[in-house]
């Protein structure tokens, strides 16, 4: 399953981005003026899972995601809802939170490894 798949299947998720649509962009896709709170991911990099016989099945993908929110309890809440729903398939290996001067909005950047399949 992918990120947005796992993220609009947990009904904590959908709870705080909403199910149609859920609330959860690729980076660069989320709609202007976007009502928050809402959540972008994107793949930050990615490597093959090499075997020294035959090819990767495998790739290790190092994704980011960046909640954003109107207050700082709103963009925890829903961080951590993310986190819980996505926990059992990926590794946190980073996460930061903030306020965002520009878009006057706090938010949560979740750094995660996973494996996916080639």
């Amino acid at each position: 399953m992918t990120l947005f798949e796992l993220v609009a299947a947990d009904p904590d998720c959908t709870a705080l981005l909403g199910s149609n649509p859920t609330k959860f962009f690729e980076f660069g896709t989320a709609p202007a003026l976007e009502q928050p709170p809402y959540a972008t991911w994107q793949i930050v990099s990615g490597d093959p899972f090499n075997f020294l016989a035959g090819a990767p099945t495998n790739d290790m993908i190092e994704a980011q995601i960046d909640v954003w929110a109107p207050t700082a309890p709103t963009a925890r809440a829903t961080a951590r809802a993310i986190r819980r729903a996505l926990d059992p398939f990926i590794q946190i290996s980073h996460y930061v939170s903030g306020f965002d001067p520009e878009s006057s909005l706090y938010r949560v950047v979740i750094r995660c490894d996973y494996m996916t399949e080639v």
